[in-house]
């Protein structure tokens, strides 16, 4: 998995870039795994996940996180349903053909990809 962990001079800060399909991920770790604390319990969670076979879930702003042996699972929840009525007329006749989602964007990747990321990542945020 590529990824960059770079100064955004946009958010004035360094942000996880990451291609499109696993860009919440990134998105995930620049906003949330900002403290030495966070970052530790997360890789906690992975070691947990590998050798204890437990699965960790848990919610961070508007990211749903799971942990678990087969690999990581990232969710941002998006709200589309104020967007509703724009969207379907674009389609004009076509109402039934566009439904709004109400789960999001998901991304996934293993333990070590993530604890890879998050440990570079924690070199930067020291």
């Amino acid at each position: 998995m590529d990824y960059e962990i770079a100064y955004s001079e946009d958010e004035l800060g360094y942000r996880v870039q990451m291609d499109y399909e696993f860009s919440v991920i990134g998105d995930w770790i620049s906003e949330h795994l900002t403290t030495r604390t966070d970052i530790q319990k997360v890789l906690q969670y992975i070691r947990f996940a590998e050798n204890e076979e437990e699965m960790s879930h848990f919610i961070q702003g508007n990211f749903d996180v799971v942990i678990q042996k087969s690999g990581v699972s990232v969710s941002r929840k998006v709200d589309m349903s104020d967007a509703r009525e724009e969207i379907v007329a674009m389609f004009d006749n076509q109402s039934d053909f566009y439904q709004t989602s109400k789960e999001g964007v998901q991304a996934e990747c293993g333990l070590g990809d993530l604890s890879g990321i998050i440990e570079n990542w924690h070199e930067v945020v020291q």
